[in-house]
């Protein structure tokens, strides 16, 4: 089953799956600054666009295409989609 999941008003959509390989979402942001909370270790893949991501002890990198982010579960981290962008996210 896919289940589809927006926010930020349609400006962050993502489509969200399970297979052998554990559990993932693929998604789009516009450009713009998004606030997330973790329930589980993610993995953030950057598949198209540019974009910085801000974790809660200040630590900001600028990610570019098929970089990946290790966010740790339990936080809130900040996105800034530089451009229009796309991700694959996995979760551990």
């Amino acid at each position: 089953m896919i289940n589809v999941n927006e926010y930020f008003n349609g400006n962050a959509k993502s489509l969200a799956f399970n297979n052998s390989q554990g559990k993932f979402t693929a998604g789009v942001l516009l450009k713009g600054e998004y606030e997330f909370s973790t329930s589980s270790k993610e993995w953030m893949t950057l598949t198209a666009g540019k974009w910085e991501i801000e974790l809660p002890n200040g630590t900001k990198k600028q990610y570019d295409i098929f970089e990946a982010c290790e966010i740790p579960s339990g936080i809130t981290f900040k996105v800034y989609a530089l451009e229009d962008s796309s991700y694959l996210c996995r979760y551990v």
